[in-house]
């Protein structure tokens, strides 16, 4: 069979996301299950190279077809390349163009079918907003750079896989949002992506939205109304989905085996639960793009960028999934 080609993006030049992917692709197992390709200038890698005990030595191509997947890491640059005197640690204008032109090639690179995954090192979402975009992060932009109005942002957490019906606006528009039909939607891709990776009919588990479940309509109807039948029409197609159950629970027992999923309701009611867990056993992956993507479940670590310390863990899984995942797809 052969092996996915894996596009990994340098991510925001100031920040850990060239040194992080360069520890984790120091795994000679990890890179016998795929073709990675580092996507940036060489330079800015090179330069994370020099912080990384052991990095694999860079080999420089100017075209996808010209990568030999060996000993060396194949190295394509983007269209734009960051400033040779960049700084660590700060966004700017020259950064955030360097970002965006990532996000541009690797959904040419997916949309013409020349790569089967993406790992995107962590990236300042306010580059979208300093380059004059409303896109609230950068799936949306490539949501709609794809035209796939359907992607959506999941997470993995210690074995335990999470999306949320809202994420990333205003906390006053989130109920307006929990919809019998948007629930549902999420429990069906939750339960789809899950299948794929191997988890045969996952029992999964769905949040309240308010505080005790509701408490039967006393501090909200959305329960009965909205997520209970969601729920139940879940249950009909055949999806193990339980709920709606209380959020402050929910969590820990899915923790502890009782779930292999949970679909919560809204951004934070589901990270703060994943971002408790160790670094290196959660992972953040968009699903319903052309290709799988993964990325890591923390920021560019300005305060940490250019020390050579950052942990690589959730890079490496990302990467891991995203390999499970391209190679179901095909």
């Amino acid at each position: 069979m052969t092996l996915p080609i894996i596009a990994i993006t340098v991510g925001d030049p100031a920040g850990v996301g060239a040194e992080v992917s360069l520890k984790a692709l120091r795994d000679p197992a990890l890179r016998a299950r795929c073709r990675p390709v580092l996507l940036g200038d060489l330079a800015t890698w090179a330069r994370a190279a020099r912080l990384v005990e052991g990095a694999p030595a860079l080999h420089a191509i100017a075209t996808l077809e010209e990568a030999e997947y060996g000993a060396a890491l194949d190295v394509l640059p983007g269209p734009v390349a960051a400033p040779p005197d960049t700084p660590w640690g700060a966004l700017s204008e020259a950064t955030a163009r360097v970002i965006l032109s990532q996000l541009d090639l690797v959904c040419d690179l997916a949309l013409d079918g020349r790569i089967q995954g993406i790992v995107t090192a962590p990236l300042n979402k306010e580059s979208l907003a300093l380059l004059g975009y409303s896109f609230g992060d950068e799936l949306e932009y490539m949501a709609e750079r794809t035209h796939c109005p359907d992607a959506f942002i999941l997470g993995i957490m210690r074995g335990v896989w999470v999306t949320a019906v809202t994420e990333h606006v205003p906390f006053h528009t989130i109920a307006g949002q929990i919809t019998r039909a948007n629930v549902l939607r999420y429990i069906r891709s939750l339960s789809d992506v899950m299948q794929r990776a191997g988890h045969t009919n996952p029992p999964i588990a769905v949040a309240a939205l308010n505080v005790h479940g509701g408490e039967g309509g006393a501090i909200g109807t959305e329960e009965i109304t909205e997520i209970g039948p969601a729920v139940a029409d879940a249950r009909a197609e055949g999806i193990d989905a339980i709920g709606p159950l209380p959020a402050d629970t929910v969590f820990a027992r899915a923790l502890n085996g009782e779930f292999t999923g949970v679909v919560g309701m809204y951004h934070d009611q589901v990270n703060i639960a994943r971002k408790l867990q160790p670094m290196a056993q959660r992972v953040t992956l968009f699903e319903g793009l052309p290709v799988p993507l993964g990325t890591t479940a923390h920021g560019v670590g300005y305060d940490i960028a250019g020390q050579g310390v950052a942990d690589e863990g959730s890079l490496k899984m990302a990467l891991e999934q995203v390999i499970l995942l391209a190679g179901a797809k095909r």
